[in-house]
């Protein structure tokens, strides 16, 4: 029962009360019908047809690769394989395209819209966990490296073309701390930085501490420093509120359209 009261002016400083009553009935919402087996085997399928898709993909892929393979006695030609692999190379190339507009928006607008007491350790977080993803997958191919040693047994008649890379590990570590401070945000997005030990010309050691340590740009995104860039973007608009709130905004947007483009291509 619902009781309204309604105050009118008169004449002068009386007023009249009138109060109505009302009794308003809410229909019940009805009880939901249990699903039968084959509805929930259809929403199961509706919700995970992507993954099935995908893994249905890989093995009619490997299928598929042993009944070519086994096509040809004498084998396939590279230019067959290129064939082959050209709607596998787009479909590679449009995901790669996608990774650094969407990583830059998806951190920009998810640290800048929190609380700045949370921004921060999410922040941080991120930066570490990728240091140690990265640090872990140094250390592992070296433990593999010492423990495995590809190549040892191979036939010595087999030429093949040797790249002496002369890197050492603590060049690696620091320059994984090198690449987290990018000079050009422009050049972070095609190339990284990295550290070889030159041999000098007159020099008969085999010692790398005596050799001369080269600065180059290497081919590859320098994920880690788009990351700290990026974390350190969304904390500032953060910081800024009204005055930041139009380019936050911008960079919401667009990773809401890089989902969206993220979506169509997986599909």
């Amino acid at each position: 029962m619902e009781v309204a009261t309604e105050l009118s002016p008169l004449s002068g400083s009386d007023t009249q009360c009138k109060i109505t009553e009302r009794t308003s009935y809410y229909p019940q919402e009805p009880n939901k019908r249990p699903q039968t087996r084959q509805e929930k085997v259809r929403s199961c399928l509706k919700h995970n047809s992507l993954t099935i898709l995908t893994v249905t993909g890989v093995f009619g892929g490997v299928v598929l690769g042993i009944i070519l393979r086994s096509l040809r006695t004498q084998g396939w030609t590279p230019r067959e394989i290129m064939y082959i692999n050209y709607i596998g190379d787009l479909f590679l190339r449009m995901l790669k395209s996608l990774i650094l507009p969407l990583i830059i928006s998806s951190l920009v607008s998810a640290i800048g819209s929190l609380d700045l007491s949370l921004s921060g350790k999410i922040g941080v977080r991120a930066i570490v966990y990728y240091m140690v993803t990265t640090i872990s997958a140094v250390v592992l191919g070296i433990i593999l490296v010492i423990t495995i040693q590809p190549g040892v047994g191979n036939n010595p008649d087999i030429r093949t073309k040797e790249r002496s890379q002369n890197v050492s590990t603590i060049d690696t570590l620091m320059d994984l701390i090198r690449n987290m401070f990018p000079p050009n945000l422009v050049e972070a997005c095609i190339s990284q930085h990295k550290t070889e030990m030159q041999k000098p010309e007159n020099s008969t050691s085999d010692n790398m501490d005596e050799w001369k340590p080269v600065s180059k740009s290497v081919s590859g995104t320098n994920i880690m420093g788009l990351v700290v860039f990026a974390t350190v973007l969304g904390i500032t608009l953060g910081k800024m509120e009204e005055q930041g709130k139009p380019l936050l905004v911008f960079f919401e947007s667009l990773s809401g359209a890089m989902m969206m483009i993220t979506h169509w291509v997986i599909w």
